[in-house]
């Protein structure tokens, strides 16, 4: 019985891939097909080895099967990009409180890590709800106060929110959790009163409606494509389809 059960929650977290701009989602007719409880043959060590190991040309042939229109689609009109000349701009465009936004970030966390050097990426807070509004001024609060992330303000708003259980929608929410981490209050009222800050905000606007997503998280290549892990088929699918789209324009230019 615990089997079936095991069975049945990992096909409806597979269903449930995205926060939609309505902050829920149909549900879907779902069919468990007969499961064999009897042991696996045992693999030997040699076949282990066998099936670790990618030759760079057995990871091309995977990165071919992605389909445009089953797993990315090409937006028109095509996105402006904001980078600097010779780079492929890879976002995300995703949201606080989105549950399947947080389980995509350390997917996040280790592109930011070690992608090319010709990719440049970023992280565009949606506004596709006006109730989102409000962590997008978060997302550039921290943006501004930890331009280069050494204090890891997204992941620590993230576990507030997600594992915290936190709500940090209010300005005084939101202004004590920055004092937690070391700002004073001046620091963040001076940054909410700058042109920097609502600069930002307008770009994040018009970039969630260049990208013509209806949910996140949502991956932006180029401005040319879009994909998602509900396309992609899973966290890292979706990485695997944007470093393939990424080497496509670079390779183009």
């Amino acid at each position: 019985m615990n089997i079936k059960l095991t069975i049945i929650s990992v096909f409806i977290a597979l269903f449930l891939s995205a926060c939609n701009s309505s902050a829920s989602s149909d549900a879907k007719k779902i069919e468990i097909k007969n499961v064999s409880t009897t042991a696996e043959p045992t693999v030997t060590e040699a076949e282990v080895k066998t099936t670790e190991v990618k030759t760079d040309d057995a990871m091309k042939l995977e990165s071919s099967s992605f389909i445009e229109g089953q797993h990315y689609v090409k937006l028109n009109p095509p996105m402006q990009t904001d980078v600097a000349e010779g780079k492929i701009e890879v976002a995300e465009l995703f949201w606080f409180g989105c549950p399947h936004c947080y389980s995509m970030e350390p997917e996040i966390v280790k592109y930011k890590a070690s992608h090319p050097d010709y990719v440049e990426f970023k992280q565009v807070p949606a506004m596709l709800n006006p109730s989102w509004a409000a962590d997008a001024n978060t997302f550039f609060i921290a943006d501004i106060l930890d331009p280069q992330e050494k204090k890891n303000l997204v992941g620590k708003i993230f576990d507030s929110i997600h594992k915290e259980k936190r709500r940090l929608r209010s300005p005084k929410a939101v202004v004590r959790f920055f004092v937690e981490q070391g700002y004073t209050e001046k620091q963040i009222e001076d940054v909410k009163k700058s042109m920097a800050f609502q600069t930002k905000l307008v770009r994040a606007q018009e970039f969630g409606r260049g990208a013509q997503a209806n949910s996140v998280p949502t991956m932006i290549v180029n401005g040319k494509y879009r994909t998602s892990p509900h396309m992609a088929g899973g966290n890292q699918k979706v990485m695997e389809v944007v470093k393939m789209l990424a080497e496509k324009e670079n390779s183009a230019k």
